[in-house]
């Protein structure tokens, strides 16, 4: 019974006395009150499971007083104690909400047995509610792994924490080792104040510190934060936090934090074990992220400078797959693209173009009209680009359709699979609309640059032809407003 916290409300004091030594004797944590208002006072103020109600108060009745504890603590259970006519009142004790009625007098043993029955029924409901959270948690965590991009995997943990652990305030930080000291980041949270966002301490100091140098989750409530700083955790003085580390075998990659503002259902030493689970599960995702990102940036610096190259080889062309990237991240912003699709339309704009590479240079510096051979040769770049590149490491659905029918047509006529408006995928769309604004803007062997002027008016004149319409307007009033030059 160690560990339940119980209640007791009568105006005996005798009986209060009897009461209290006879649960403490179970290991029950025990408060008292003589009147209903000191009662409410504590049950705002602290967490109860049991609650023992006398009939009769000096400043009320048990029952009103147990409807208006219940609204502080849903979870409470009650115990009616009373020297009134049994069947009435164990009829009332019950509409009441009430667990249980227990007649006065009484001996000892019958109301400890009595609690202990309440205790154990308790004890079932929350191992049970329990057991459903630790089943719900274990799938839910497992779904955070399924995305390799690091924002999206702290956004998906700060999703399950607010919902599973009916957390007011979720934050995740992790450690920098690249500063000296090492120091923890604070790189997500949901219920702070956006000027905490930036906060970072070094390792070892606050409650996030300590955790991350033993590796040891915590457990703060109203019992326990007098043995820390309160402003470490932003603790309000109600409710209780769990600070847990994020552990990849036994390296501490960062922490979980978990507060409740409320005191109806506190953190206890079991949800320790229970939401460690979670941070398992998100230090793993976490860290997958991470690496997939290094491999990512290593593979794109990579893609860069292939780049170059390739376009040393085409002198026409040096620089445009990089103002493309540029061009078309800025018109992914303008039509409210997330930052992830619009970085991925910048890789698409480096890669568009390698399959070139399979195509005779002869062919591509020709100044004059090329023939129908040539032609296909041309046609079949798109294709070749994504050929030359490593799919796991860096191709996405955007990356692919927009790399593979950036030069499809909005009318239809264009390659390799002449789709038509809208069956082309929307960031082929977007490619094509930066892709053409460049060329336009580029000497070619055929042709002199267009001035900026001259670039825009000619994309209106094939604006609903060759390129999406809606597209080509935003492009259009960006550069008007000073978002492309």
């Amino acid at each position: 019974m160690a560990g339940l916290r119980v209640i007791i409300v009568d105006d005996e004091e005798s009986t209060v006395a009897i009461c209290k030594f006879a649960l403490q004797r179970l290991g029950m944590e025990v408060e008292t009150a003589l009147t209903a208002s000191e009662a409410l006072m504590k049950v705002r103020q602290e967490a109860f499971d049991l609650a023992v109600v006398d009939w009769l108060l000096p400043d009320g009745s048990g029952m009103a007083l147990f409807r208006m504890m219940r609204e502080h603590l849903p979870q409470l259970v009650g115990i009616l104690i009373t020297g009134q006519n049994v069947a009435d009142t164990n009829r009332e004790a019950l509409e009441a909400g009430f667990w249980a009625f227990l007649p006065k007098p009484f001996t000892i043993s019958e109301f400890q047995a009595t609690v202990e029955r309440a205790a154990a029924y308790i004890r079932a409901i929350r191992e049970r509610e329990r057991l459903e959270l630790m089943m719900s948690l274990s799938e839910v965590a497992q779904q955070i792994a399924t995305s390799l991009e690091t924002e999206e995997v702290l956004q998906r943990i700060l999703h399950v924490a607010l919902q599973q652990a009916k957390a007011d305030k979720v934050s995740v930080m992790l450690v920098d080792q690249s500063t000296s000291p090492p120091r923890l980041r604070l790189v997500a949270a949901e219920g702070l104040s956006p000027d905490l966002l930036s906060i970072e301490v070094p390792v070892g100091e606050g409650i996030a510190g300590q955790v991350v140098i033993t590796g040891a989750p915590l457990l703060i409530n109203a019992q326990t934060i007098h043995q820390f700083s309160p402003t470490a955790l932003h603790y309000q003085g109600a409710g209780s936090a769990l600070c847990l580390p994020l552990k990849v075998g036994s390296k501490v990659v960062g922490v979980l934090n978990l507060t409740r503002l409320t005191s109806d259902r506190p953190f206890s030493e079991s949800d320790i074990r229970l939401y460690l689970v979670l941070a398992a599960q998100a230090a793993l995702a976490i860290e997958n992220a991470q690496l997939h990102q290094k491999i990512r940036e290593g593979y794109i610096s990579a893609l860069a400078s292939f780049c170059k190259f390739a376009e040393t080889l085409m002198p026409y062309r040096q620089g445009h797959s990089i103002r493309v990237g540029i061009y078309a991240k800025q018109l992914a912003e303008v039509v409210g693209l997330s930052k992830q699709e619009a970085e991925q339309l910048r890789i698409a704009a480096l890669m568009q173009d390698l399959g070139l590479l399979k195509v005779p240079k002869e062919v591509l510096t020709k100044p004059g009209r090329l023939t129908d051979e040539e032609w296909q040769l041309v046609k079949q770049h798109p294709i070749w680009s994504l050929e030359l590149v490593d799919p796991p490491a860096i191709l996405t659905e955007t990356i692919e359709a927009a790399v593979k029918h950036h030069h499809e047509r909005f009318d239809g006529n264009g390659y390799p699979n002449r789709l038509k408006g809208e069956q082309i995928p929307f960031p082929a769309r977007l490619l094509a609309v930066a892709d053409t604004f460049d060329a336009l803007c580029s000497e070619r062997p055929y042709r002199p640059a267009y001035s900026t002027e001259q670039a825009l008016e000619e994309m209106r004149k094939v604006s609903g032809s060759q390129l999406d319409p809606d597209l080509t307007d935003a492009f259009i009033q960006s550069v008007a407003d000073g978002g492309n030059s």
